[in-house]
């Protein structure tokens, strides 16, 4: 009970904190509008307000089709990352060390580049824009994770070793728990990278979504609608992050405590 009620009084603190910063954040965004003065290049958090409510239907529309982009990107990035980095535990040193260096060279790739190509690829819609943000997530998460997978400590290795352990005993019972730390971390990085290889993708070839939204504000002198597009998919970020760190607190809990204890 003690620890239920500490984890819940820790995330009230850290929601209270995040209001905190949003409200400072948006006084000084007021402030700073107001001395700049020129509204139609930097507009202010009521003009940004009003907008909203001049077609909240699309609106809602484009921000739920981005937020399904999004999600499933994300969850197939994330997958197919796992997934990868669990089949290089398997492979030949050689045939691992290629795979490798073949993510690490697509990863130097600039992914305004390859985005561009993924429009091209996968031309239906909603398509390139799930694809983008899949790939962004997969280099975001799959390296971290593969090394992560291969750092267990040596004397639970060989401890693992001397009970004839299989390879599937070795992934669930060591090298999955020591590494959850890495892959949490990982996972939150996939997901700013889904969100923005959704929004890539929408700026380049789509007719739908807060992406395409933001395009077509800029086209037609719009600031303050390309400022609330904005604002829209970092509340989609938000949210998906929030949801990693409710899974965090829930699988992580043993790590934080041991912390504790060693502080």
């Amino acid at each position: 009970m003690e620890a239920k009620g500490g984890a819940a009084g820790a995330g009230g603190a850290a929601v209270g904190r995040w209001v905190i910063f949003g409200v400072v954040s948006i006084g000084l965004w007021a402030v700073v509008a107001r001395l700049y003065g020129q509204t139609y290049l930097l507009p202010d958090p009521l003009q940004v307000l009003l907008q909203a409510g001049r077609q909240p239907g699309l609106l809602l529309h484009f921000t739920l089709i981005t937020a399904a982009e999004i999600g499933i990107g994300f969850v197939v990035g994330s997958v197919a990352a796992l997934l990868v980095s669990v089949a290089l535990l398997g492979l030949p040193h050689w045939l691992r060390d290629y795979i490798q260096r073949l993510v690490v060279t697509l990863n130097s790739v600039p992914f305004v580049a390859m985005a561009g190509l993924v429009v091209i690829w996968f031309p239906a819609p909603m398509e390139a824009q799930t694809v983008a943000a899949a790939l962004f997530c997969f280099f975001a998460v799959v390296y971290h994770t593969h090394q992560a997978f291969g750092a267990s400590p040596p004397l639970y290795e060989d401890l693992m070793t001397s009970y004839s352990a299989s390879f599937m005993q070795r992934l669930l019972y060591l090298k999955l728990p020591a590494s959850l730390p890495v892959l949490m971390t990982s996972l939150k990085g996939g997901a700013m990278a889904a969100v923005n290889g959704a929004i890539v993708g929408e700026l380049f070839g789509a007719y739908q979504g807060l992406g395409f939204l933001i395009m077509d504000s800029r086209y037609v002198g719009n600031t303050p609608r390309v400022f609330l597009s904005a604002l829209l998919c970092t509340v989609l970020g938000w949210l998906l992050m929030g949801l990693l760190e409710l899974l965090e607190r829930r699988v992580l809990g043993w790590h934080r405590m041991r912390l504790r204890a060693a502080g």
